[in-house]
């Protein structure tokens, strides 16, 4: 029986500019027989675990509740900085709220029409967080879960290492669940690289290369096995795609200690001012004693050379967030673009603090507004996309979920974003 059924790959950081054809023959190739975005528009902050949230609920931050890598959750004594990667920040975020996410995740909307199958080898907070209520299937090396949240044993489940190694087993044995009588009808593939060595060298390096290769190489497996599922009989939605890119650092700024230093927040521990670092940008909760002075915070950032845009209160629905439950100020590092020795442009100063030390300068980092940075790609064939053409208009993370609905011919209804034009 012919069956509607969705893959989505994810190659996590790959910049849109290094999807060439010397670099990534697969994924190149799969461009020129699908439809290519060519303004395809990451989240802010470009992070990936609030980027999972949108890929998966079709919202923005700011509709959805992730903020970022690092967010703040209100206490008796104000907000406390949390990361999100943390495998324990879903039962905080529950703890706290009283609910997870904001809205519902695609695996909680397919949980009766087939199930989903979510494979990752990012961070457990971006894992979780595509379907964090346990509606589904998610596989991931610090605990894997199926429906209720049900723990998955190493006989159901892989437990493969945090690299382009794991990336391949991984995706050998998701490609092997996936093409199974009894597979979910959506199946998601997220890999660490070349997001895991754009952090760990120079952007253009060698080690970063080997990282698109590698990546690459497992677009190809997953091809074959989308060919599979299509012979058999299935009607295929495949989307390749990246959540974010990368720039070069430049430096580093740690905004809540210069905030203490101006005597705009108590002290580094303080949490009636709380600074949650997002690498290129970073968020400022503010509670308690700490409302009042929200103008002079503004202030400071907007005359802070090594800060970009600032965005306050309802400012920031422009990029996606949203102001409450402590959140009042979003703000974005500088950036330019300038080319490293390597030759590749954009470069970005870095929101740091004690726990988030922020990536080498040298290396890749994100989070913010850069062009390249914000610049994934995205690559869909099947579900009624013209093969071989080209769309310059612009698209978003958030208008992944409600194509996979449209295909699966499932309401999509409460999200902010749209299905992608076909033709």
């Amino acid at each position: 029986m012919t069956r509607r059924r969705a893959i989505l790959f994810v190659a996590d950081g790959h910049r849109d500019d290094f999807l060439r054809p010397e670099l990534c023959p697969n994924l190149s190739g799969f461009a020129a027989t699908g439809r290519r975005f060519h303004n395809h528009t990451g989240n802010f902050p470009s992070a990936t675990r609030a980027s999972a949230a949108s890929i998966a609920t079709g919202c923005w931050p700011g509709s959805h509740g992730l903020h970022g890598n690092t967010m703040g959750l209100p206490t008796d004594e104000g907000t406390v900085v949390h990361d999100v990667g943390d495998p324990a920040f879903v039962s905080s975020l529950r703890a706290t709220f009283g609910r997870t996410l904001k809205v519902p995740t695609l695996a909680e909307r397919l949980a009766p029409h087939g199930g989903v199958l979510i494979a990752s080898n990012v961070s457990p907070g971006a894992a979780y967080f595509q379907d964090p209520d346990g509606y589904g299937h998610v596989v991931h090396r610090a605990g894997s879960f199926g429906p209720d949240r049900r723990p998955l044993g190493e006989e159901e489940a892989p437990v493969v290492t945090h690299d382009a190694a794991g990336d391949m087993a991984l995706s050998a044995w998701f490609c092997d669940r996936m093409t199974r009588d009894a597979a979910p009808t959506l199946g998601v593939l997220w890999l660490c690289d070349p997001d895991l060595s754009m952090h760990a060298d120079a952007l253009g390096s060698a080690r970063h290369l080997a990282g698109i290769a590698a990546a690459d190489a497992c677009f190809g497996k997953l091809r074959a096995a989308v060919d599979a599922m299509r012979a058999s009989g299935d009607e295929v939605l495949l989307i390749a795609c990246s959540d974010h890119g990368q720039e070069t650092v430049i430096g580093h700024v740690a905004i809540g200690d210069e905030l203490v230093a101006a005597g705009l927040k108590d002290s580094p521990t303080s949490c009636e001012v709380a600074v949650a670092p997002q690498g290129g940008s970073g968020l400022i909760y503010l509670a308690g004693e700490g409302q009042a002075r929200r103008d002079a915070i503004a202030a400071f950032l907007v005359a802070h050379p090594h800060v970009g845009e600032v965005f306050i209160g309802r400012a920031m629905h422009t990029v996606g967030q949203a102001e409450g439950d402590g959140l009042a100020i979003a703000f974005s590092m500088a950036h330019d673009a300038h080319q490293n020795e390597n030759g590749v442009p954009g470069r970005i100063w870095v929101c740091t603090s004690d726990s988030k030390p922020g990536k080498p300068v040298g290396q890749g980092s994100h989070g913010g507004l850069g062009r390249w940075e914000r610049h994934p790609f995205l690559i869909a064939q099947g579900g009624g996309f013209v093969p071989g053409t080209h769309e310059f208009g612009r698209t978003r993370l958030i208008d992944i979920a409600p194509t996979i609905l449209r295909h699966l011919g499932l309401p999509r209804d409460g999200m902010d974003g749209l299905a992608l034009p076909r033709n």
